[in-house]
């Protein structure tokens, strides 16, 4: 009674000195979601205000982010309560609920790519997709062909003229330098995986089951010679305007003298597919393949013979710098980067270069024995500029990304992490994102921030990196150990955790310039940390892992999660609400399996959550979602997002019941973050940043 008399006569007070005003900022007091807030909703936020109700209860009259209810902010409940709530945004028409913001200027695979001049460039790739570059390929446009055929080869004999060939015989011509393309009839609707022009006039395209198309005319006609062959044919070329060569599957090369008039059969002596050739003259050529096969000539292919290739990785574009000097890309190799091979010998001898990216690369293109490019998945734009460092010339990574996160109130500063070192910051809320070099290669897994100035990462061989100017400079924080980290929390600029494999625990009081090991009685994996405060957190790890300490790490005990599933991640709005989510990819012989617990006790018990994404949506039942989750966000009691495999996002809106939300992608999603009740992002492979303005509804 005490209570209720205290919050009357505080509500009293407040009505009757409260006059209409707007707020930009969300709609603080309206605890349901519905869009109103109630005279309950009040009581509720004056009793958090007094310390007898939790915050949790209502976390959207904390609009500052300062854990704490204030005069003020109950103030605003009223004008809410008396003027209304603004309406939750809802996409425009055509708008996702979800949509990419990275990777720029292109998410789509690129699979070739040509320089007529150096200032010149073009990629083209997936569902139509063209770059064009006018500044050496420093920084790339995206342009766009009127259809959604995947686009394998291109060709441009100038700034302005060029052909592009696909999947199902298209062929496309630009005479504009890329501005706008016209159809040309093919004759065939086989995939044309190359072409190659000699001048404005004759040009050819190849593809697959042997197509050689041909053309005297600059493509307004096309027919077709004869290959003597029906295998795949991927790639041709010519070094002047009578000798040329075309590779394919199972080994074949097709060589002519003649102009391309006719073509006879060259002896390659393997059976790999060949999927690129180049030739620096008539005599000088090196082609290359599946399984690493590299093959050189010096008599215009009367002989080909097996270079010593460092490495067994499908090879997929070659390119000659100057007369020694060649390059070579291809698929990702076991270390998870890339492949570039160098040649300063006229391809004798072979290095690999680091290329610091987890996309295959599918072409490349030589301005000279030092400047080079390289094009593939995921949009990746690849440059060197002396012959030896190659960098990502996409505005932000392209890597594989795994956590994203923003400050505390903050909507506009924001930062993503990922492998081989990938930093991805923004400040304008993800409408454009850059990358940043924390001069590391070690993959980067979590990252934490407390304001916008302050920002840690956590990562492999025990590296934690921290930045004190928003991200543009990062140091390395030594933290007396080599097991990879997979979770980092830092909540307060002195205070945090960071968790890994084998059961480690370090960490700092002192912003990370000392970490110091803490206990967890567990040699299983640890791969997510979550505090709500200095003294009360919890880790999620493998085999169903979950530990729990309520003296700031000082001890952990084990908690019973009821799964021996591996999990993920974990995410927490006070003492007693957690989510953890975790599970198994699909194999070839076992199923997905999805874990998704929840806790109001603090732990004591963890409860399957029910998801609906079954045929009744009335039903619990996840198999039209099964796949694991590996990221999860939760704003407060009722408000959670968890994201995972095959681009799957899941939300719940009253803390029980989860529902799918319509994904973007098919592309693994790592990790989920929001600001307030509608806007937030999640991150994953190939560089995935998406981002919401609607709670992704």
């Amino acid at each position: 009674m005490q209570t209720i008399a205290r919050v009357m006569v505080v509500l009293a007070a407040i009505l009757a000195s409260t006059t209409v005003q707007t707020y930009a900022q969300g709609c603080v007091g309206d605890c349901s979601g519905d869009g109103e807030v109630t005279i309950d909703e009040i009581i509720l936020g004056v009793n958090i205000a007094l310390g007898s109700a939790a915050l949790s209860g209502c976390p959207v009259f904390d609009r500052n982010g300062d854990q704490q209810v204030t005069v003020d902010e109950i103030i605003q409940a009223v004008n809410n309560a008396l003027g209304g709530c603004s309406p939750i945004p809802t996409p425009t028409p055509g708008e996702d609920a979800w949509s990419f913001q990275n990777p720029a200027p292109s998410g789509e695979d690129l699979f070739a790519v040509s320089f007529p001049d150096r200032d010149h460039g073009f990629a083209v790739g997936s569902f139509s997709e063209v770059l064009r570059t006018t500044d050496g390929g420093q920084s790339w446009e995206s342009l766009f062909i009127a259809d959604f055929a995947n686009l394998y080869g291109v060709h441009f004999i100038n700034a302005s003229r060029g052909w592009a060939v696909g999947e199902a015989g298209k062929i496309y011509l630009t005479l504009d330098g890329g501005e706008n393309w016209n159809p040309q009839a093919s004759g065939t609707q086989e995939d044309l995986n190359g072409v190659w022009f000699t001048d404005v006039a004759h040009g050819w395209a190849v593809g697959n089951t042997g197509t050689i198309l041909r053309t005297d005319t600059g493509g307004n006609t096309w027919g077709a010679q004869s290959a003597g062959t029906t295998r795949d044919l991927f790639a041709v070329t010519f070094a002047d305007s009578q000798h040329g060569w075309i590779v394919g599957d199972a080994g074949t090369v097709l060589h002519t003298q003649d102009g391309g008039a006719s073509w006879l059969p060259q002896t390659s002596n393997t059976g790999n597919a060949l999927y690129a050739v180049a030739f620096r003259d008539a005599n000088r050529g090196i082609a290359v393949g599946d399984n690493g096969t590299i093959l050189r000539t010096e008599n215009g292919g009367q002989q080909w013979i097996a270079s010593v290739s460092p490495v067994v990785t499908p090879l997929y574009g070659v390119a000659w710098g100057d007369a020694q000097t060649v390059w070579i890309v291809g698929d990702l190799t076991d270390e998870f980067q890339a492949l570039i091979l160098k040649s300063e010998d006229g391809g004798l001898t072979w290095t690999q270069q680091q290329s610091a990216n987890t996309n295959p690369l599918y072409g490349v293109r030589a301005l000279d024995g030092r400047t080079a490019r390289a094009v593939g998945g995921a949009g990746t734009l690849l440059g060197a500029d002396d012959g030896a460092r190659w960098s990502l010339r996409n505005p932000a990574p392209t890597n594989d990304l795994y956590a994203v996160a923003f400050p505390p109130g903050e909507s506009s500063v924001g930062f993503a992490v990922g492998d081989w070192g990938a930093i991805a910051i923004t400040e304008d809320g993800g409408a454009t994102w850059s990358g940043r070099d924390a001069g590391i290669t070690d993959g980067l897994f979590a990252v934490t921030t407390v304001d916008p100035q302050l920002v840690w990462a956590a990562g492999g061989n025990g590296v934690i990196v921290a930045s004190r100017d928003r991200g543009n400079t990062w140091s390395v924080q030594n933290t007396q150990t080599t097991e990879t980290f997979f979770g980092i929390r830092f909540v307060t600029a002195l205070q945090g955790w960071a968790v890994g494999t084998n059961g480690t625990i370090r960490a700092t009081a002192d912003g990370g310039a000392s970490w110091f090991p803490q206990a967890s009685g567990t040699t299983e994996d640890l791969n997510s940390v979550v505090f709500v405060n200095t003294s009360v957190g919890w880790i999620a790890g493998s085999t169903g892992t979950i530990l729990h300490t309520a003296d700031g790490g000082r001890t952990w005990s084990r908690q019973n999660s009821g799964t021996t599933e591996d999990l993920f991640a974990i995410t927490c709005v006070d003492t007693n609400t957690c989510w953890a989510v975790g599970g198994a990819v699909e194999t070839s012989t076992t199923p997905p399996v999805q874990v998704l617990l929840k806790t109001t006790n603090g732990g004591q018990s963890w409860v399957p959550q029910p998801v609906f994404c079954g045929q009744n949506p009335q039903v619990p039942d996840n198999s039209g979602c099964p796949d694991p989750l590996f990221g999860v966000y939760a704003r407060d009691a009722r408000t959670a997002w968890a994201v995972g495999d095959l681009g799957t996002i899941l939300a719940t809106r009253d803390g029980t019941r989860w529902d799918p939300q319509v994904s973007p992608t098919t592309d693994t999603l790592n990790g989920v973050f929001f600001a307030d009740a509608n806007v937030g992002w999640a991150v994953g492979f190939r560089g995935t940043i998406l981002k919401t303005v609607t709670g992704g509804r």
